[in-house]
């Protein structure tokens, strides 16, 4: 098992009558370039680590053709999340699919 590291680009608002709830974000993998290597990772657990902070979430969907994916947090990131760093644990055939060859359109 390896440790692949992502990157929050936003925050994805999920309205209702009375409330905006604001677990779900949108993740950038380096490596992970194309929709067809993004779906591989739907369903997997990711942690967001901080110094103070651990947030557990499931990637829940893909989100575009860029190789971007939706992910629900079990509560929302801490105010200062851009700085941090999101982790997927991943098997080696994942891992060889998404090698890191240049760097995300965004990284933050």
């Amino acid at each position: 098992m390896a440790w692949l590291i992502g990157y929050v680009l936003s925050e994805r608002f999920k309205r209702s009558g009375r409330s905006k709830k604001k677990k779900d974000y949108i993740l950038d993998f380096p490596g992970v370039n194309d929709k067809e290597t993004a779906s591989l990772l739907v369903g997997r657990e990711i942690e967001y680590r901080d110094n103070f902070v651990r947030v557990e979430g499931k990637i829940v969907r893909t989100h575009g053709v860029r190789g971007r994916v939706r992910a629900r947090f079990t509560k929302p990131l801490p105010g200062g999340f851009w700085k941090g760093k999101v982790y997927l644990r991943v098997d080696k055939p994942v891992l060889e699919v998404a090698k890191y060859v240049e760097g995300s359109y965004q990284t933050v």
